[in-house]
């Protein structure tokens, strides 16, 4: 991502999938995987003195390897740090003829931080875990 002179679109997230990966072969071959991440926002304290806790969620895209890699190493609720730039996709809706638009992070590095994929540890076999050397 080479930024023009004067300009920056560079996001990080950090957060935790609220959805399974959703993975689409689109007709040019390309392969696409959307997820969305929750992200906590500490403000201050409501009336009670409570601290007030909110859930941002941000959509994300990625694609290509990086898609086949999201949907093999992710699940709802792993835990990620997303690398990427805003995107906003723009249509009109089929019915109304209304603008609609869509805002989201295309991600050009997603860092799984669980401490062992769930899916890559199911399919280690058990004699697999037993011929590793220590």
């Amino acid at each position: 991502m080479r930024p023009i002179r004067g300009t920056i679109n560079s996001v990080q997230v950090l957060g935790w999938l609220g959805n399974d990966p959703e993975v689409r072969m689109l007709g040019n071959g390309a392969t696409m995987c959307r997820f969305n991440v929750a992200t906590k926002h500490f403000g201050g304290q409501d009336e009670s003195g409570n601290r007030v806790v909110e859930t941002h969620w941000v959509a994300v895209e990625a694609w290509e390897k990086l898609a086949e890699l999201c949907n093999t190493y992710t699940h709802k609720g792993s835990r990620v740090l997303v690398e990427g730039s805003l995107r906003t996709d723009t249509w009109a809706d089929k019915e109304s003829g209304q603008p609609r638009s869509r805002t989201y992070v295309r991600a050009a590095n997603v860092l799984f931080l669980d401490s062992r994929p769930e899916q890559a540890a199911a399919e280690m076999s058990e004699d697999a875990v037993e011929e590793i050397p220590f």
